[in-house]
């Protein structure tokens, strides 16, 4: 095409916006003309009816918004308050909503001795505007008396007068711009200096661009009628400034056939790019002619075999997990890898499952390699499979950041030369200089806590065959969620817990209480117990009116004695973390003192006691997590929450969720609902994609038909190479080719 599509084209060269405003638009990720047109409002204004003098007064009585033309016939300034503060008033003389053009101009001018009374009525048709805020008197120079506007804003009775306060006004001329007047006005976020006003505008003015009116449909033209879905072009225009709208009192668009095309676009874009990079590594192992392993017909047997060495029984939800694998793998004649997502509350189990997957593996005489995010988790693997299958032990070895140059050498050569058949480790695994013999199988663990990118590199480090993927994640992902960032896996749920696991019992205390607390940790201590005690700080802020970690311990060092408390923290020094978490498992400290970094899989079976301190300051799933740090042994377990004396509606409902369930796939639910998924993973460590128009909750059904979609297609036309498919690619490579760690093919 000669002209340019709206990707093409930055917003710096839109009018009415330049270099200035361009760097406003950046700050919500608006770059260009098709970034504009997916920056949708978030309600709007009907404009379609002036109202008279009489309907103001009526709207007035139930504080509503009105809208009407007015003369300004007076304007005057007085200091109220004790402080001398200004307040900026306006009499204005509603005039008649068909007085228009020349009319309205030729108004009666303002009457300069007319005087505002400070309670009774003004003589009919007049109304009063009051600002609080009105620096310079900026109101009075902009409009001065005999001024005639059009105004809206909220009407309210006041001392027998009707008032609005900060109204919105606009010079009434023969002829107000079509964005402002006359239909239904879209109510944009504001950006720093960019008013919802001046975002109007541009807007208006974007969309009447050729290359707007000349948008091409990507959507096969078959799929898109089959759910009912207007047009792409048609659906943004009428998002921005609709012909019909009803309001329902929520601060949102409704959620209408346009608003469902444009969020089925971006879904189905998604999908599109999630489905092409699973099939890309396993086109990738067919191209060169990788080896895919497999377990052999024996494998079953064995199975058997692991089972009965373990010194628990498997629950129902382990035992699905492990079938689901066996499926995906067993078979001779097995051509694509495994991509399996296994997701389980806490404390479900899924490490032995890994364990198992490992073994069977490891029995084909291939190499399996697992990733733990943090050295004192990968620490705690390795410990738990020698302890599980200790006749494999010296199959095992440990690779983390911590170790010896020599010893980091040593245990590279044995995987590099096949003498080591499993590695457990950080991300120690992904340098260059960590190659394996023959690789078949990796194991990932907290998932999202790993980028796309470090599975590929991983998958890149072995020649000859095209390893397995097995990632585990111990955050209760909502299936929706789930869905959107692992699209490129299969799911396996573990949703019950192991047998004979008794409940942990949840309290929450107001800081006010914390002498009370004391002593009551005081007593678990005497009864032998150990008690975590968990900090959102390293250090003190002055920021942050919180505890930090490293105050707190030195005061519960003075309560219980220095040789009793242990300190954890992410910026201590491997070793340190090592030596403080091998004093507390060996119950030479009795209290650790930590942040977050016990999140995840630390087990310490004789730590029954978990107090996290401001818990209004972590996420529901956070604090689901750290609560899954006891309850691991056989005495009864506790998770006090220590919360604000006073908190809003907010934060008490979501302290009182963690008292009412123990369910972590809620309890997600919940926090994914309060937070949004950008900040319930954590953007930065999940690189999860931010929606511009779908919503994860409200747009389930979209998503999943989206999914169904994109491997319908896919499976007909695998590199969308045919030419009805062609607009596809580039659309996707729009939606998400920036937004994504895709390294898609073609």
């Amino acid at each position: 095409m000669s002209f340019k599509q709206p990707w093409d084209i930055e917003v710096k060269f839109l009018k009415g916006v330049g270099p200035k405003l361009a760097e406003f638009f950046a700050k919500a990720d608006v770059h260009s003309l098709w970034d504009l047109l997916l920056f949708l409002p978030r309600t709007y204004e009907d404009r379609r009816t002036l109202h008279t003098y009489s309907e103001i007064q009526q709207l007035a009585a139930t504080d509503s918004a009105v809208m009407g033309v007015g003369l300004i016939e007076k304007i005057s300034r007085r200091s109220t308050g004790p402080r001398g503060r200004s307040l900026t008033e306006a009499v204005v003389r509603v005039l008649d909503p068909g007085m228009r053009g020349e009319q309205v101009m030729s108004a009666p001018a303002g009457d300069p001795s007319l005087k505002l009374p400070m309670g009774g009525t003004l003589m009919d048709p007049r109304i009063v505007f009051t600002w609080f805020y009105d620096p310079g008197g900026g109101i009075e120079k902009r409009f001065p008396p005999g001024t005639t506007v059009v105004f809206r804003g909220k009407a309210q009775i006041f001392r027998s007068i009707v008032q609005v306060s900060h109204p919105e006004l606009q010079k009434s001329e023969s002829e107000l711009p079509w964005w402002e007047f006359g239909g239904f006005m879209p109510v944009y976020r504001e950006i720093s200096a960019l008013s919802t006003r001046v975002i109007r505008k541009i807007m208006a003015q974007a969309l009447g661009r050729e290359e707007v009116r000349l948008i091409e449909e990507t959507l096969p033209e078959s799929l898109r009628k089959e759910l009912g879905l207007p047009p792409l072009k048609d659906s943004l225009r009428e998002l921005h400034f609709p012909k019909q709208w009803q309001p329902t009192g929520e601060p949102v668009i409704p959620a209408g056939p346009y608003l469902q095309r444009v969020a089925f676009e971006e879904l189905f874009m998604m999908a599109l790019a999630l489905q092409l990079r699973k099939s890309e590594w396993s086109n990738s192992a067919a191209l060169q002619r990788r080896k895919v392993p497999s377990f052999s017909t024996l494998a079953p047997g064995r199975l058997q075999g692991f089972l009965k060495k373990l010194p628990f029984e498997l629950t129902p939800g382990q035992r699905a997990a492990i079938d689901d694998i066996m499926r995906d793998v067993s078979h001779e004649n097995v051509e694509v890898p495994m991509h399996r997502l296994v997701q389980g509350d806490v404390g479900s189990g899924k490490t032995v499952v890994a364990f198992v997957a490992a073994l069977l593996m490891m029995d084909e005489n291939f190499q399996v390699a697992m990733m733990a995010p943090t050295e004192i988790l990968a620490d705690q693997h390795y410990q738990t499979f020698s302890k599980l299958f200790p006749e494999r032990a010296h199959e095992c070895l440990l690779l983390k950041g911590a170790l010896s140059v020599k010893q980091k050498k040593e245990a590279r050569s044995a995987l590099s030369e096949g003498r080591a058949r499993f590695v457990i480790g950080t991300q120690a695994l992904l340098t260059d200089d960590t190659l394996f013999d023959n690789l078949g199988l990796i194991i990932v663990d907290e998932q999202h806590r790993f980028g796309v990118k470090q599975r590929i590199l991983m998958k890149g480090q072995t020649s000859g065959v095209s390893p397995h993927l097995l990632v585990m994640t111990a955050t209760p992902i909502p299936r929706s969620l789930a869905l959107t960032i692992y699209g490129d896996l299969n799911l396996s749920v573990i949703r019950d817990k192991p047998i004979g696991r008794i409940p942990i019992e949840t309290h929450l205390v107001r800081k006010k209480a914390h002498l009370a607390l004391a002593k009551r940790l005081a007593k678990f201590l005497e009864e032998g117990r150990q008690i975590y005690l968990v900090y959102p700080l390293v250090e003190e802020s002055e920021e942050m009116d919180l505890k930090d970690v490293q105050t707190a311990h030195a005061e519960w060092c003075a309560e219980f004695g220095a040789d009793r408390v242990g300190l954890l923290h992410g910026r201590m020094k491997s070793k340190d973390k090592e030596a403080v978490m091998r004093a507390f498992k060996a119950g030479e400290t009795r209290v650790l003192v930590s942040t977050t970094v016990i999140e995840v899989g630390v087990d310490v079976p004789n730590a029954s006691v978990i107090v996290i301190e401001h818990a209004e300051r972590f996420g529901l799933s956070q604090l689901h997590q750290l609560r899954g740090r006891v309850g691991r042994g056989s005495t009864k377990s506790y998770c006090v929450l220590v919360g604000p004396d006073k908190a809003g509606p907010t934060v008490e409902e979501r302290l009182q969720i963690m008292l009412e369930s123990d369910d972590g796939f809620r309890i997600a639910e919940k926090d994914l609902e309060i937070r949004g998924p950008g900040e319930f993973l954590g953007r930065r460590q999940s690189g999860l994609p931010g929606f511009r128009v779908a919503h994860i909750m409200r747009d389930i059904g979209l998503l999943e038909r989206a999914r169904e979609e994109a491997e319908r297609i896919l499976a007909r036309d695998p590199e969308l190479t045919r030419p009805e498919h062609q607009g596809l690619k580039e659309m996707m490579q729009r939606w998400w080719g920036g937004r994504m760690e895709l390294t898609l093919s073609g």
